[in-house]
């Protein structure tokens, strides 16, 4: 069973359309967190199990999700997993016992950004979900999405999925070029221009750029069979960002 409502007041905090996901066990505890959150105008929705969870992050915009205790203790690490691979734009606050530090170390070591006491009261909720959300919003200036690849501009770091990919630091700027061109064809004279920064050497770079692509694209690979970078013959490259959807199982 899902209860869901619509805020109006923080809908900036939320990334617009964000939806804030509360992921609890007991009722009573999720329903004070719902109508506390939604008080504050905040869009807001409750499941009882991690595998409703799921569902709700791959149909719902959700900008941040709360795990309550139990969930932790079963299926959470899960979640958190899932978290930081398909939605690592996507905050994470997990609640647990008061003073418990193993809960606490658990839920950070498998990706929580916060944790809390279960029955912290109503102002220090909203204080951390303002605070991770300003976060969240922050970061996310700095990073693109494109499918299960993230990559981060602020910290020039790339991840397919859960899996950190190491990148020299032109084969960073090629790629967040071409991320910036996603779906579009990019000519050797245009990466010249705009990576290389040389425009009137365009013939003596092609090789240049031809080994820097060739090198981008074996780390990016997920199989043999596909390849993430085209080559358009006769024209330039093209990335899709179809070729990112990872199998989801």
């Amino acid at each position: 069973m899902v209860e869901s409502e619509n805020g109006s007041v923080a809908e900036q905090q939320c990334g617009g359309t964000g939806v804030i996901l509360i992921v609890e066990a007991h009722a009573e505890r999720a329903q004070a967190m719902q109508r506390a959150l939604q008080r504050q105008g905040y869009r807001c929705m409750v499941t009882r199990t991690t595998e409703e969870g799921f569902f709700y992050l791959a149909t719902e915009t959700v900008a941040l999700v709360i795990i309550g205790s139990e969930e932790m203790s079963r299926s959470g690490k899960r979640l958190l997993e899932v978290l930081q691979g398909r939605f690592r734009h996507v905050a994470k606050l997990a609640l647990g016992p008061r003073e418990c530090s193993v809960h606490a170390v658990t839920a950070l070591a498998n990706g929580a950004d916060d944790v809390a006491s279960l029955d912290l009261p109503e102002a220090e909720l909203l204080a951390r979900v303002a605070a991770l959300l300003r976060r969240s919003a922050e970061t996310k200036v700095l990073r693109k999405h494109i499918g299960d690849l993230t990559i981060d501009i602020g910290m020039r770091r790339v991840w397919l999925g859960s899996r950190e990919i190491s990148l020299t630091t032109k084969e960073f700027e090629l790629l967040l070029y071409l991320i910036q061109h996603v779906n579009e064809v990019v000519t050797p004279e245009m990466l010249a221009h705009d990576v290389w920064r040389e425009p009137n050497r365009v013939t003596p770079l092609q090789s240049v750029i031809y080994v820097h692509l060739s090198n981008l694209r074996r780390k990016l690979k997920q199989n043999e069979e596909i390849n993430p970078i085209r080559t358009i013959r006769g024209v330039g490259y093209q990335l899709g960002d179809s070729l990112f959807l990872l199998p989801r199982g």
